[in-house]
């Protein structure tokens, strides 16, 4: 991207507040999906062998990818809040 393309852009930059928030949910969404992994997949071992092992296997998958993404998603929102820059008040615009 070079200078001239953002000369016209309405769109306010993020603020590093915005970022560390965003990418520290991130980050954490996912380490909180991979210890859902881990925790139901020693939950489904106290169990005996059979075809339904396969079907908890891959619900403790399922279960554990929608609490990333959906984490990730949620802290990409929350961090747009940041984003904003505080609009100046009426005494000071000229």
């Amino acid at each position: 991207m070079t200078r001239r393309a953002t000369r016209g852009s309405t769109r306010p930059r993020p603020t590093p507040a915005s970022v560390f928030t965003t990418l520290g949910g991130v980050i954490l969404s996912w380490m909180l999906g991979a210890v859902v992994v881990r925790l139901g997949l020693d939950w489904s071992d106290t169990f005996p062998y059979s075809p339904a092992s396969e079907w908890r296997y891959l619900g403790v998958a399922l279960l554990a990818l929608a609490i990333a993404v959906g984490g990730s998603v949620l802290a990409w929102r929350f961090g747009r809040r940041f984003r904003r820059h505080p609009k100046p008040a009426a005494d000071d615009r000229q």
